[in-house]
């Protein structure tokens, strides 16, 4: 199911994609990331995956800058300080260390800032709610992920503002698809 709203009003082409947990989200920008890595074009932002421990249960998360690789604990179910969002801990010096300024960055290096994601754990830091509103009011194309059940402001902002794809297991490389034409990935035209 695709839900094709207003482009945010600055001019910049916002995708926002939004799915069950599991559906795909992360994988699908770090697909996109590469696509366009293998076009000369520059991504940045962050990436945001789980961690597992040795039986596959989810510990924790953590966070990648995308244009340094540069990693940080995003949160973690055996952290005793920080937020706590379910069971886990959020990790705001990590927040604040590695993702804002991956955002800051992007939106004055990158072609695309891609943001994974917009969740309860990321909006506890007010830098990265800063970060994600400078992104929302620049002119600078995105692809930025949110968790679905989320009634949060900025992200009603996101489904008022973005074409908003809505991601499940069977629809992902249909959606992926459309979002390379949006981006003119595989044209020789640029972002």
């Amino acid at each position: 199911m695709l839900t094709a709203t207003a482009t945010a009003a600055a001019g910049g082409r916002k995708l926002a994609v939004t799915g069950p947990p599991g559906s795909g989200k992360t994988t699908l920008c770090a697909r996109l990331v590469s696509a366009l890595r293998e076009e000369q074009r520059r991504v940045g932002g962050v990436l945001t995956r789980e961690l597992r421990d040795r039986q596959g249960k989810r510990v924790g998360f953590e966070i990648e800058d995308l244009a340094t690789g540069e990693r940080g604990l995003l949160a973690h179910v055996s952290r005793r300080e920080g937020p706590r969002v379910g069971k886990y801990r959020v990790n705001l010096p990590d927040v604040e260390r590695v993702a804002v300024p991956a955002i800051l960055r992007a939106l004055e290096r990158a072609d695309l800032v891609v943001i994974d994601e917009v969740a309860p754990m990321e909006l506890s830091s007010p830098r990265f709610v800063e970060a994600l509103e400078r992104a929302l009011e620049s002119d600078k194309p995105g692809v930025i992920t949110f968790q679905q059940r989320s009634r949060h402001p900025l992200v009603e902002r996101l489904r008022r503002e973005c074409t908003v794809y809505v991601l499940s297991p069977r629809n992902r490389e249909t959606i992926y698809g459309q979002i390379r034409e949006a981006l003119g990935i595989g044209r020789e035209e640029t972002v």
